[in-house]
């Protein structure tokens, strides 16, 4: 009996450790340009860059640059939200309202993670000729991913400032689903504006290197102001 518990013991353990392995961190590969290029772009081939940070439990977001390199330097990007099952994830933009799909299908292998895209580049927005197929490689020498990299991600994006002395975030763009237990930003917050309504405000931030905080905010608790 007592084996019986030990085992049983061992393999809560073992699901329990491999539920919580978490995923973030910057993925690429590069190579080196087909074709006879100049010595200047020896170096400037096919490039692929991915970008996870987990938000909650098995929900991760994703950031994704491709580019063919010399000649053409075609590029393409795209950004999204993916749950990982089981080592695997799909990326379908049509539940975002997009009116051409981008399918994208994610899977983990030890420090690699592969992508396989089931559309046309096009599809993707992405550049002709690019598309986000490969094997994605863990860095060895990880980037600092704080807000100061989320920022630049969103350049363009105008800000917002919490007015309020804290400001619920939200699950979802109604506000009426909090998270558990709640979570909230504080008066002078300054944060980046990435989607809206009517009503409410998306936003992202990183508090510390690795760490996500996200949902939708009310904008009677907020101030816009222009991007930095």
């Amino acid at each position: 009996m007592k084996k019986l518990v030990f085992f049983a013991a061992l393999f809560l353990v073992t699901v329990s450790l491999t539920a919580q392995i978490n995923h973030s961190g910057t993925y690429a590969y590069s190579f080196k340009p087909q074709g006879d290029p100049p010595k200047t772009e020896a170096d400037k081939g096919p490039t692929g860059k991915l970008v996870l940070l987990r938000m909650d439990g098995n929900k991760y977001r994703f950031w994704l640059d491709v580019g063919l390199g010399w000649p053409n330097y075609h590029v393409g990007e795209t950004d999204g939200t993916i749950f990982i099952v089981n080592d695997t994830a799909s990326f379908d933009n049509t539940f975002e309202d997009a009116s051409h799909p981008c399918i994208l299908k994610f899977k983990i292998e030890s420090n690699k993670i592969n992508i396989n895209s089931l559309s046309s580049s096009f599809n993707c927005g992405f550049g002709s000729g690019v598309n986000a197929d490969g094997d994605y490689t863990k860095l060895a020498v990880q980037p600092t991913l704080n807000n100061e990299w989320l920022k630049k991600e969103y350049y363009n994006s105008p800000r917002i400032i919490i007015t309020s002395p804290k400001a619920e975030i939200f699950q979802d763009e109604s506000c009426l689903h909090s998270f558990t237990p709640k979570r909230f930003f504080n008066k002078g917050d300054n944060l980046i504006n990435i989607s809206e309504t009517e009503k409410t405000v998306y936003t992202e931030f990183i508090p510390s290197p690795g760490k996500l905080i996200y949902g939708w905010i009310k904008k009677s608790e907020v101030k816009s102001v222009p991007a930095n």
